[in-house]
């Protein structure tokens, strides 16, 4: 009888018993893969493949669900023993939904999500499977923050990989600003550490350039937030919706960095906040973060209330994973999604009227447009110190196309014809972490950048076996 307590490799050597020995799952057991498998006829495949963007329908071989780095280099190595193509899944929260595709293995790296916070140093080292509301929780008990989404059910590991853009940019620029190091499994099934002293051009490359390598951990250097900032929407009606717009782009123009904000061009639903005579109607919404001195931030938005009285005024204070999570409702798992994006160079009149003018033909409720303001942190990085790209535009306006879960089509044809229209206010490219299938990864990058992640990746993985972010 085996103890209750084995040592390590016993204990995996047991736990590779469980393992059902389909022709994939025989080839990973023999590779040392200890986690859990889920295949087609399995009860659980359908909800194990599911997308985030429930308008996605994608049939892989199988999840492999990595229960450690050692799990993740045995599933790539046997795919690639096997010719069979993978994807690599963090939170799976991709419009696009490059994390699982048809005919391939997904790795799933949802268990790697182990977090450990040094207060003196003020390091982090982060899961390759975390989400981000687990990231804030664990560095807001230290009163410390990694600059990341908005979304707190966004999976850590995409959303750096591609840039990382949120509440916190302007002041401590990109979640890629803050990331000091990295775990990876190459496309061997090798693993390396990359930094500015070790493997310092993959260590460029994964900062903005996407998928080199399954990253098993990422070390961020942490910023103190918190626990408390100021934070909330300010709502207005339609008719006053361009003065909102207008007022709001003029406090940035001069804006101190610790001030983020955006608006939202929206349907208001039923419900608090917002007044019966406001329901299915459309409206602007201005969100704020300030996120620096409290002593500092009376008084921050009082041009914009004088110049704009809002209807309703639901900013103060707030626990920093509070601001963390006041978006989750607007990207629940399951709707229907389509997006697409574009930088901004300024935030003219004559793009606001654009924007006006369309939303008034939005077809469903649930679509969106963000407009949020750039620039402070962001800018400060020179061009070309990381792979992200677009470091100078001013704003980007995101046009979120959503239908519940109602058919997509209406709304897809309305983003597109949006975007095209604000075509000649845009800087040109496209956020990696928003790149539909329609769009290519080539315009991401300036030419210079292009080329050294090509130069990059046939050194790291010649042969294009993580294929996610299209680099070839």
């Amino acid at each position: 009888m085996l103890p209750t307590r084995c040592a390590p490799g016993w204990a995996r050597l047991v736990r590779m018993t469980t393992i059902a020995f389909s022709p994939v799952a025989a080839a990973l057991s023999a590779a040392g893969f200890v986690g859990r498998l889920v295949e087609l006829g399995d009860d659980d495949y359908d909800a194990a493949r599911s997308c985030w963007n429930g308008a996605l329908d994608r049939q892989p071989v199988a999840i492999a669900y990595a229960s450690d780095a050692d799990d993740v280099a045995a599933a790539v190595r046997t795919c690639r023993g096997l010719a069979l193509p993978f994807t690599i899944r963090a939170g799976g929260h991709s419009v696009a939904g490059r994390s699982i595709r048809d005919g391939a293995l997904c790795i799933d790296l949802r268990g790697l999500n182990a977090i450990a916070v040094d207060p003196a140093t003020r390091l982090v080292r982060v899961g390759g499977g975390t989400l981000l509301g687990e990231l804030d929780a664990a560095t807001q008990a230290y009163g410390l923050a990694v600059p990341a989404g908005q979304i707190s059910h966004t999976g850590v590991g995409g959303l750096t990989l591609g840039g990382g853009i949120g509440w916190l940019m302007r002041k401590h620029g990109l979640t890629i600003d803050s990331l000091r190091a990295l775990d990876v499994v190459l496309a061997d099934g090798s693993r390396v550490r990359a930094s500015e002293h070790e493997h310092p051009d993959l260590f460029w490359a994964l900062r903005g350039g996407g998928d080199f390598g399954a990253v098993t951990t990422f070390t961020f250097e942490a910023r103190e937030v918190g626990p408390e900032v100021l934070a909330g929407v300010l709502v207005y009606p339609w008719e006053r919706a361009r003065s909102a717009f207008v007022a709001t782009r003029d406090l940035m123009a001069a804006a101190p960095e610790e001030l983020t904000v955006f608006v939202v061009l929206a349907t208001a639903p039923p419900g608090d906040p917002f007044p019966a005579e406001l329901h299915g109607r459309p409206v602007a919404i201005v969100g704020v973060a300030w996120c620096g001195d409290p002593d500092r931030r009376q008084g921050v938005l009082q041009p914009l209330r004088a110049a704009c009285p809002p209807l309703l005024d639901l900013v103060g204070p707030m626990p920093y994973v509070g601001l963390q999570t006041m978006l989750d409702a607007t990207a629940p798992p399951g709707w229907n999604y389509y997006d697409r994006l574009h930088y901004l160079s300024e935030v003219s009149d004559a793009a606001i009227d654009l924007l006006l003018a369309e939303f008034e033909r939005v077809p469903e409720p649930e679509a969106h447009v963000i407009t949020s303001w750039l620039g402070g942190a962001i800018d400060r990085v020179a061009p070309g110190e990381t792979a992200f790209g677009h470091r100078s535009a001013r704003a980007l306006s995101w046009l979120i196309g959503s239908s519940g879960e109602r058919p997509l089509e209406p709304v897809t044809a309305w983003v597109r014809a949006l975007w095209k229209e604000l075509e000649p206010y845009s800087t040109g490219g496209v956020y990696v972490n928003a790149l539909d299938a329609e769009r290519s990864v080539r315009e991401a990058y300036a030419d210079d950048v292009w080329l050294r992640l090509v130069d990059v990746k046939r050194r790291y993985d010649p042969d294009g076996a993580f294929a996610g972010s299209g680099i070839r």
